[in-house]
């Protein structure tokens, strides 16, 4: 009798202990979509040569996944608490050839609703679900853009419906109706056809890059160009005064630790230091670079109008090979910059940089008008943009402004932040150093970033404007407002009634990809003469293919085809601007003289 006794009692003990272990397993409140992905890859990269991972398939993920991983990716993806039962609709995107593994196995029926927007059509799947929390799965393991989108109902119609806890938080609920919008990042994309059962309804809005958050079917990739032990990458910005400061940015592997730059006047024997910063990079699917360190130093109490060398100090305590820069000058004098339209990460664009460096050795810095690459969150891309570019931006500063390719399907423009330091006095409430101000001698340069909103950067604007002696203004920002494709009506109202205002000589932009010098214009008018009105431009740094070529009353000059550069020389009261090819011809010219 005491031997059976003991035996039920360790029987109990043994079952407790798997109960509480499988219990544990399946509710794991504490790891992310992110988290499991992670882990994943590292597993994959320690299971799978570089050709095995190319062809791994939804089928294998399963496999390899362990139940608690799915779990997690079958319900943490979306997640709210919803204070009364009700009905989720999922609106899937029908051209998406692999169903997610976790809709139907929930209990997700497909119903016979259709919802559709300018682009797309989407099924509709439901759910009933009592109070409580609800948790919602990923969109699959394919980077398929159209995410699901959802709405939500009471199952009672007398019941008032409070939607609390949602996360991701940062994307806003809304009301499903024609008209609404799903995706920020594409907010002109609109429903046209919604069944009737459906209006009125809660709708999640969201953004098209949560399709990479389970990314793993065809997503990895290589650099050309793996950091090493060496500093490399090596780019001069500024986010400070250009007479008095100078920030250097580079790249090393991960197992440098410490980054320093050693600096000396031209000609001086005396020896200064500065210690970097450093920022751990990661991307995750880049399989033979996942890790990076970059490093920024930055460098005060510089003299105007300087000449100095530097040479940068990795671990090993070996120097890099020196290289120089100037300060800008503090009494007012002839100066003159470079900008490019979209440079995509184009070799043929790196190729024109190190000419247009060349030719115009005095340059004082150069921009890019947006869309640097054409994937933002893809750091091989950026690689190929350093390396194309070589050592141009070692002695000469880059200032950019990031487009809608730098900021990738709403998930903001980190790895492009994260590239460069610059001045972080732009307009409140929004990412710093993405849109920013800097004077340059005797001119004022605006450089917006106008992926974000609009209106929440005008009454800095503004500011700038208004409170700038500067002889010369200039404002740079990605979306043109003047081109034949697309209107631009916010732009147009809150910025250019204030480039009128405050007499902005000259706007750049890019992202048509086609060359463009409006006439003078003012109040969206042409005048008679730059004194009375901004002259708006836009160029492309790489070839570009025009099918449409209809008349625009505003244009000057226009071109078809890149790639070509702008080169801008401030002389006195006078301002030289020539655009040209590659090959140093010149393909537009103007002078404006004050």
């Amino acid at each position: 009798m005491f031997t059976n006794r003991l035996t039920k009692i360790l029987l109990t003990v043994c079952l407790a202990v798997i109960f509480a272990a499988c219990k544990t397993d399946n509710q794991d409140t504490s790891r992310t979509v992110k988290e499991v992905v992670d882990n994943a890859v590292t597993k994959l990269y320690k299971t799978l040569n570089s050709a095995q991972l190319d062809t791994i398939s939804d089928q294998y993920i399963l496999q390899f996944l362990s139940e608690n991983d799915k779990d997690v990716l079958a319900d943490k993806f979306w997640t709210f608490h919803a204070n009364v039962p009700v009905t989720v609709s999922l609106m899937r995107h029908t051209g998406q050839k692999v169903i997610p593994f976790w809709i139907e196995k929930s209990g997700f029926r497909k119903t016979s609703m259709v919802v559709k927007n300018e682009e797309y059509d989407y099924e509709v799947w439901q759910k009933d679900f009592p109070a409580g929390n609800v948790g919602l799965g990923i969109n699959g393991f394919d980077k398929h853009r159209e995410v699901y989108f959802i709405s939500v109902a009471p199952q009672n119609k007398d019941n008032q419906l409070q939607i609390t806890d949602v996360m991701p938080s940062q994307y806003a609920l809304d009301t499903l109706e024609l008209g609404a919008f799903t995706y920020h990042d594409w907010d002109g994309l609109v429903i046209t056809e919604l069944p009737e059962a459906l209006k009125g309804q809660v709708l999640f809005t969201t953004v098209r890059g949560r399709a990479r958050e389970a990314l793993l079917v065809n997503a990895f990739r290589k650099t050309d160009t793996p950091s090493g032990a060496d500093p490399d990458q090596v780019m001069l910005t500024w986010s400070g005064n250009p007479e008095t400061t100078t920030d250097i940015q580079w790249r090393t592997s991960p197992e440098v630790k410490s980054g320093r730059v050693k600096y000396w006047g031209k000609g001086k024997t005396d020896t200064l230091f500065a210690d970097a910063s450093v920022f751990r990079m990661e991307d995750r699917l880049l399989q033979n670079d996942r890790f990076v360190n970059r490093f920024t130093a930055r460098l005060t109490n510089l003299s105007p109008g300087t000449a100095y060398h530097y040479a940068l100090n990795s671990d090993n305590g070996s120097w890099s090979q020196a290289a120089a820069f100037k300060t800008a000058p503090s009494k007012k004098d002839d100066f003159s910059f470079i900008w490019f339209g979209d440079t995509h990460y184009s070799k043929i664009w790196g190729d024109m940089a190190k000419k247009s460096l060349k030719r115009h050795p005095e340059t004082a810095f150069f921009s890019i008008a947006g869309d640097l690459v054409s994937t933002g969150l893809h750091r091989d891309e950026w690689d190929k943009l350093w390396d194309y570019s070589n050592s141009v931006f070692s002695g000469k500063p880059l200032m950019p402004v990031p487009g809608n390719h730098d900021s990738q399907d709403g998930l903001g423009a980190w790895m492009y932040k994260e590239m460069f330091s610059l001045p972080e006095n732009g307009p409140g409430k929004q990412p710093t150093e993405m849109s920013y101000a800097f004077n340059y001698q005797n001119a004022l340069f605006l450089m917006l970033d106008a992926t974000l909103s609009v209106p929440a950067q005008t009454a800095w604007v503004e500011e700038k404007l208004k409170n700038s002696n500067a002889k010369w203004k200039f404002v740079m920002f990605h979306f043109p407002p003047y081109n034949f494709e697309e209107p631009y009506d916010e732009i147009m109202k809150e910025w250019c009634s204030l480039f009128d205002k405050y007499h902005v000589d000259m706007v750049m932009s890019g992202h048509m990809h086609y060359y463009l010098r409006t006439k003078p214009m003012f109040n969206d008018k042409p005048v008679s003469t730059p004194a009375q009105g901004t002259i708006y431009t836009m160029s492309i740094s790489i070839p570009g293919k025009q099918e449409r070529w209809p008349k625009e009353d505003y244009a000057l000059v226009r071109y078809k085809d890149g790639p070509l550069y702008q080169h801008i020389a401030i002389k006195g009261n006078s301002l030289s601007y020539k655009c040209y090819d590659p090959e140093g011809n010149v393909k537009d010219q103007l002078v404006i003289s004050k």
